[in-house]
């Protein structure tokens, strides 16, 4: 993927990485990005002390200022639920099940992550696309599932990835690269990221965009006071 932008340069732009899982990885990203998020899991079974999740996002925000919650469920009614607890973070849903991408979405969560993780199908479809336009619901297309699929599987998923691309682009729903990087290992630097992009079919405005322009909206939205206190003389 890297070829086909070589001529590009990013020494001057504002970039940023939406979703990194750790403190190296967080690290490491800052390195390249201007804005790094960093993403804290949670695999919920049930609900969680949301009092202590509170405090621990408040010890995150003090660390890493951007932060996000990532909820891995196969329970809507969780979603819900987090979305109306006020957690002070940005909220993302882990893609894959089919009630769980469709609640994100309607629930008006920040962001739906690679709502084709793990199934036969895209996740996603034109009556999701529409309602995650109105809604403004970011999807994040992550390469993490990609370095981690078989070259089978990593055909699947670029084939539904695309598909993906054209409907978020068609109805003009938020969106944004990542790595969704676990440790240091995964983090991909812009280049990297924007090559996804290119080569899920965006041009390379699309793809630029998707790196600087929507992640920008999104932080500012969640964390204006500081997002414009800290990019003043960024952006």
């Amino acid at each position: 993927m890297n070829g086909e932008n070589e001529g590009i340069s990013f020494s001057s732009d504002f970039f940023v990485e939406m979703d990194v899982r750790s403190e190296d990885a967080h690290e490491l990203a800052s390195e390249w990005f201007s804005e790094v998020v960093f993403t804290k899991k949670l695999v919920l079974e049930s609900s969680p002390d949301w009092n202590l999740l509170r405090g621990e996002i408040k010890s995150l925000r003090e660390s890493y200022g951007r932060v996000a919650i990532l909820i891995v469920t196969k329970k809507p009614s969780l979603i819900r639920e987090a979305k109306n607890r006020n957690l002070k973070a940005l909220i993302y849903v882990q893609g894959g099940n089919m009630r769980v991408n469709r609640t994100a979405i309607e629930s008006g969560v920040d962001a739906l992550i690679s709502p084709e993780f793990g199934r036969k199908d895209s996740g996603f479809d034109h009556v999701l696309a529409r309602l995650a336009a109105k809604n403004n619901v970011a999807v994040g297309f992550s390469i993490a599932p990609l370095l981690k699929a078989n070259p089978y599987e990593r055909v699947q998923l670029l084939r539904f990835m695309m598909k993906n691309w054209r409907l978020v682009e068609k109805y003009r729903v938020p969106r944004f690269l990542t790595s969704s990087a676990e440790n240091r290992w995964g983090v991909r630097s812009p280049r990297e990221l924007m090559s996804l992009g290119i080569a899920l079919g965006m041009e390379v405005p699309h793809a630029k965009a998707s790196l600087s322009f929507y992640p920008e909206k999104i932080l500012k939205r969640m964390f204006q006071p500081s997002f414009n206190a800290g990019n003043s003389s960024g952006s």
